[in-house]
């Protein structure tokens, strides 16, 4: 299923061995699983995905605990700077929104709960990057080279680097529009007891409303508040 992409919103089967690394006939039984099981459909040559492959990632976000947790601090913040909150965590080389607060003037489909974000361009990614010794660094900008997504998107790697050394140093991330133009990302790391990194607490506000040393001024207070009353939960 994590095969289908934007860009690849149809497969054959001789593209899903491919992509997958299974022979043709392994493909080929996967996906005819997924169409008998109505999570995908076919024409007899290409499969796509339905709208029930939605109820995967839904199960995670009604069931998992740690959303649950979450979701009274994050609404707090969000009546408190009347903005909108996000919780990510990191899924391989993206980050995924796992909670985010009902009150929101922000459009934005990124950061809708399920959704997928790369770590290089935003705030969260960013922190998650920060927290990586200097191999693992080497090894995701080699799997993922930055691409240039707006025109503010930071894609030097050795300016990327400085700028995840700052994050670690100053223990928050801003992001002014180098993954959606409008959008100003404001997160901070949520750790354990023990300093372990469990997920990230973002503000997102629109770059009309208020500039990025505004937002440091207003913003880091509440985050940082929150992030001492999620410590105990993150255990």
């Amino acid at each position: 299923m994590q095969l289908f992409s934007a860009d690849l919103p149809r497969l054959s089967v001789p593209q899903a061995a491919k992509l997958s690394g299974l022979t043709p006939s392994a493909a080929r039984r996967f996906l005819l699983t997924l169409v008998h099981e109505e999570f995908a459909e076919t024409d007899g040559r290409l499969y796509w995905l339905t709208p029930k492959a939605l109820r995967i990632g839904q199960a995670y976000v009604d069931s998992a605990q740690l959303p649950r947790m979450l979701r009274p601090i994050v609404e707090q913040v969000a009546r408190t700077t009347q903005e909108h909150v996000s919780v990510g965590t990191r899924d391989g080389d993206e980050i995924v929104h796992v909670v985010r607060s009902r009150y929101s003037h922000i459009a934005s489909l990124s950061i809708r709960p399920g959704s997928r974000v790369p770590m290089y361009c935003t705030a969260s990614g960013r922190i998650w990057l920060a927290a990586l010794d200097e191999t693992e660094l080497d090894g995701y900008f080699q799997r993922n080279p930055p691409r240039q997504l707006t025109p503010y998107t930071l894609t030097d790697v050795a300016a990327l680097k400085a700028e995840l050394r700052q994050v670690a140093s100053q223990g928050f991330s801003v992001v002014d529009q180098e993954f959606e133009i409008g959008m100003r990302v404001l997160g901070v790391p949520l750790t354990d007891r023990r300093g372990r990194l469990k997920a990230t607490l973002a503000i997102t506000t629109h770059a009309s409303r208020l500039t990025v040393e505004e937002m440091r001024f207003r913003y880091l207070a509440p985050l940082y508040e929150a992030q001492a009353l999620l410590k105990p939960v993150l255990d």
